[in-house]
């Protein structure tokens, strides 16, 4: 292979490298957002469903903060592989870490059986880059062995570690306690309000992270037909036409209703929960 022909393969791999970090600080932010992402175009293709789910975080961290971490290190050492053909080498390896990440990806929406389409661009730009990092270190004549591969990756190895040790601290002793909603969900369920919710709703899945555990004292009916212990006709008798909707029907008598996004503060007012 030429050395221009490399030089320009790394110089996508860098371009892709910087397009995956765009992608995953946006999905960063859709984690934490409570509206709905521009690619929630269905109960099937919702970005927002799989990333507020529970495989959006690893040791309490977002996934989306850790792929940002990936594209970094990867736009680094294609900036690396500018000067020296021994980061050719870090690249295909580093390229097969992140294939991993896509396998976990991949399984998670399977099991929720929805499709992110921000995380199968990222995918996407994975398996090219991995692609072409492999075509770089195969056209090289001289073959590395495990040792002289070992020997590239070290120093790179403590940096790393460094880099996502951060986040981990950060997220889990720096972060402190998350807020604790039990009493709110509670009285919830004594005041008589409802949450009219499907497993296929993005706003939803924003809406049990919000609680955490404590959301398991929220009395949630699902509306969705494929959904588990249904109430479909339930649903349909209270003329349900989104999710989440929120009744408050104290004694089966329906006082009020809001559909859409509640935040803690609002659900308070709306139930008259101090």
């Amino acid at each position: 292979m030429k050395k221009s022909t490399e030089k320009n393969i790394v110089r996508v791999i860098f371009v892709l490298s910087i397009l995956g970090i765009v992608i995953s600080l946006y999905l960063l932010e859709n984690h934490y957002a409570s509206t709905s992402s521009f690619c929630d175009i269905g109960e099937v293709a919702s970005c927002s469903l799989v990333n507020a789910s529970i495989y959006s975080e690893l040791f309490n961290v977002p996934v989306a903060l850790l792929g940002a971490l990936w594209f970094i290190i990867l736009a680094l050492m294609a900036w690396k592989a500018f000067r020296k053909k021994e980061a050719l080498l870090l690249l295909a390896e580093w390229n097969v870490v992140g294939l991993l990440s896509v396998i976990y990806l991949v399984i998670a929406e399977f099991l929720l059986r929805a499709i992110c389409l921000l995380c199968t661009a990222v995918h996407v730009i994975i398996l090219i880059t991995l692609t072409l990092s492999i075509m770089l270190y195969r056209s090289q004549k001289r073959k590395f062995s495990f040792k002289s591969a070992f020997k590239a990756a070290r120093p790179w190895i403590i940096g790393i570690i460094i880099l996502n040790l951060v986040p981990l601290i950060y997220f889990n002793l720096l972060q402190g306690e998350k807020e604790n909603h039990d009493a709110l969900a509670q009285c919830l369920t004594e005041k008589g309000v409802h949450m009219y919710g499907s497993f296929r709703c993005a706003v939803c899945a924003k809406t049990r992270a919000m609680f955490g555990d404590s959301f398991q004292y929220v009395q949630e009916i699902e509306c969705h037909p494929q959904g588990k212990n249904s109430q479909w006709q339930l649903c349909q008798d209270k003329a349900i036409t989104g999710t989440p909707t929120w009744i408050l029907e104290p004694n089966d008598q329906d006082v009020k209703r809001h559909t859409g996004f509640l935040s803690i503060e609002e659900l308070k007012e709306f139930s008259g929960c101090s």
